[in-house]
């Protein structure tokens, strides 16, 4: 890959021709101006008010492994480190999953169940929080909190505490491994457990996109293939042992298996159990209660 010059609008004229037949030519534009933002600071607006800019030998090659990464189908949030969730940028990469449109409701979603909670300085579990941003979002949106995380993967929590550190939220990270028997005797109690965990089934690779399939991490995606709802019945055992009398647990879950999550839930002991749609009107979220 040659560019003919050193203009960044040539050098994006360039790139383009090389990636619009797998990204599409809306795509490929929105990629290349979001590169040319982070790299050089140089939005749509910029680069029209400033079409001669160019770039050094530095510059160059930054744009050029960046679309080399792209041509891998490397996310464009794994290449520039960082990604936007509920009103913060956290720094991401392939140790956690990038935070997703969904995610950000079920933080919604929590924040309106702690509300209706009324209560100071609740107690918050967020199971397997990878980036930290359920944690942290929950954390920065309702200050009373005292919230915790916890994760399998050190990497992930190393990363979770560089994003508390960096947008100032305090929260509690720790390693647990939440289907050990030692989970169950080890952890204080919580007012809400929420959880993004893994459920994506071994059916559903056929479905999924290179960009996700190859670079996301499989432990943070995939259940186990006997037994798609493993990891809910191991959060629900634990949230029995770990929830407050009227504790919430709040858990997104794979759309396909709404109806079956309820009744992991029903089956643990729990009561006040609800199904809730995401913004496509996908069967979502569930949450449930200790009577």
């Amino acid at each position: 890959m040659k560019v003919p010059t050193n203009k960044l609008k040539d050098a994006i004229s360039y790139y383009f021709t090389l990636i619009e037949p797998l990204y599409g030519p809306e795509e490929s534009r929105q990629l290349l101006l979001l590169l040319s933002s982070h790299f050089f600071g140089y939005d749509r607006v910029k680069l029209a008010l400033d079409p001669d800019f160019r770039l050094t030998e530095s510059e160059m090659l930054s744009l050029h492994f960046a679309v080399k990464d792209l041509l891998r189908h490397k996310p464009l949030q794994y290449i520039t480190g960082k990604a936007d969730f509920y009103g913060n940028q956290f720094k991401v990469s392939p140790a956690v999953l990038i935070p997703r449109q969904e995610t950000e409701e079920l933080v919604q979603l929590a924040v309106t169940v702690i509300r209706q909670k009324k209560q100071p300085r609740l107690e918050v579990l967020d199971i397997g929080t990878g980036s930290g941003c359920i944690a942290i979002s929950l954390k920065l949106a309702l200050q009373d909190l005292r919230v915790s995380g916890c994760d399998i993967e050190e990497p992930a929590l190393a990363l979770a505490q560089e994003n508390a550190k960096a947008l100032g939220a305090e929260v509690d990270f720790f390693i647990l491994d939440i289907s050990g028997s030692s989970a169950l005797e080890t952890n204080p109690k919580y007012h809400l457990i929420v959880s993004n965990p893994p459920y994506v089934t071994t059916a559903d690779r056929q479905h999924m996109q290179p960009n996700v399939l190859n670079w996301e991490p499989a432990v943070a995606l995939f259940a186990p293939e006997a037994d798609p709802l493993f990891f809910y019945n191991a959060i629900g055992t634990f949230a029995q042992k770990h929830l407050y009398e009227g504790g919430v647990l709040l858990v997104e879950i794979n759309e396909q298996y709404g109806e079956q999550t309820m009744d992991c839930f029903r089956q643990l002991g729990f009561s006040h159990i609800s199904l809730h749609t995401d913004v496509h009107g996908k069967s979502r979220f569930v949450k449930a209660a200790i009577a």
